[in-house]
C-alpha cells in the first residue's frame, strides 16, 4: 500500500456532484448514484434497504462498554462518493430503516439520495444531545444480502471506530470513496477490535475509550469535516487516535484497494 497516501477524505474532495462509477470495495462493479435528472425525478421513496439500531457508547475498556439506544437520532449516511448524503430518524429506541430514495441533506444539487447496491455505507446517528453513534454498511441488492459490521446488525463503540477509520483514512479525490475498501477486512478488523484474538492493540483502546469518553460527554466525533457539512465541528483528539491506530503495527488493520477481491455479493 505504499502506493495509496491516505489523507481525510473530506479535508480536500472537490465540491462537485459529478459521480464516477463507485462499487470496487463493495463488489457491486461499476454502478453511479444519479446525477441531477431532468423531470421526472426520483422520489423519496419508503422501500426499506438497510436497518438495524443505533448506540451510543459509555464506559472503558478496562471496565467494560455500555451500549444505550439512540432516541429520536437524526441519521445521515453516504458512500462518500458525492457531496450529498442521505438522511433518516431513528426511533425512541434507537431502530432505523434507510430507504432507497431518501431527502439529501444538503437538498442541491441532486433532489434525492440513492442507496446502491455494491456500495458501502457509513452511517451516523447524532442525538439532540449531540453525542454519535457510527457504523458501517454494505448494501446488496435485496436485504438478504445486506452485511454489517456487528452480528446483531446494531452499532456499538467498535463499528464506531471501525466506521471512523475507514471515514479517516479514505484517499482525499477517490470517487469510490467508502467503496474502495473490502467489506469484508474491515468486518474481520471490527471483530478483532470487539475481541477475537488478539484483541485491540494499546492504540486501538486508546481509541475505543476515547469514543466513549466523547460520546458520554455529548462530543462529536467526526475527525475532519463530511463534504455533506462543511459546518461540521470535529474532534482533534479522535483524529489523532486513529493516526496512531495506522502506525501502531496492526496487521490486521484494513488498507484501500483499487480493485479488491474477496468482497460480499451484491
Amino acid at each position: 500500500m505504499s502506493r495509496y497516501k491516505t489523507v481525510p477524505l473530506f479535508a480536500a474532495l472537490i465540491a462537485t456532484a459529478v459521480v464516477a462509477a463507485c462499487g470496487g470495495g463493495g463488489g457491486g462493479g461499476s454502478v453511479m448514484n444519479p446525477p441531477p435528472q431532468a423531470s421526472p425525478t426520483p422520489a423519496p421513496s419508503s422501500s426499506p434497504v438497510l436497518s438495524g439500531t443505533m448506540n451510543t457508547a459509555s464506559g472503558t475498556f478496562a471496565g467494560g462498554f455500555v451500549e444505550t439506544p439512540v432516541n429520536g437520532a437524526t441519521i445521515v449516511f453516504s458512500c462518500g462518493c458525492t457531496t450529498q448524503a442521505g438522511t433518516a430518524t431513528t426511533t425512541s429506541t434507537g431502530g432505523f430503516t434507510l430507504v432507497a430514495n431518501s431527502t439529501p441533506t444538503p437538498s442541491a444539487p441532486d433532489p434525492t439520495y440513492t442507496i446502491v447496491p455494491g456500495r458501502n455505507y457509513v452511517i451516523v446517528a447524532t442525538t439532540n444531545t449531540k453525542a454519535e453513534a457510527w457504523d458501517y454498511r454494505f448494501a446488496g441488492k435485496v436485504p438478504a444480502n445486506n452485511v454489517n459490521l456487528s452480528a446483531t446488525g446494531n452499532s456499538d463503540v467498535y463499528t464506531s471506530a471501525a466506521s471512523l477509520y475507514v471515514y479517516f483514512e479514505t484517499r482525499a479525490g477517490n470517487a469510490t470513496a467508502f467503496d474502495n475498501w473490502n467489506f469484508n477486512v474491515v468486518k474481520s478488523w471490527y471483530s478483532i477490535l470487539a475481541g477475537a484474538a488478539p484483541g485491540p492493540n494499546p492504540a486501538e483502546q486508546k481509541l475505543l475509550n476515547d469514543i466513549a469518553a466523547a460520546t458520554s460527554a455529548n462530543t462529536t466525533l467526526y475527525p475532519s469535516k463530511p463534504t455533506w457539512n462543511s459546518g461540521q465541528a470535529t474532534n482533534a483528539t479522535i483524529a489523532a487516535d486513529l493516526t496512531a491506530v495506522k502506525t501502531s503495527g496492526d496487521t490486521a488493520l484494513p488498507t484501500p484497494c483499487s480493485s479488491c477481491t474477496g468482497t460480499p455479493t451484491p
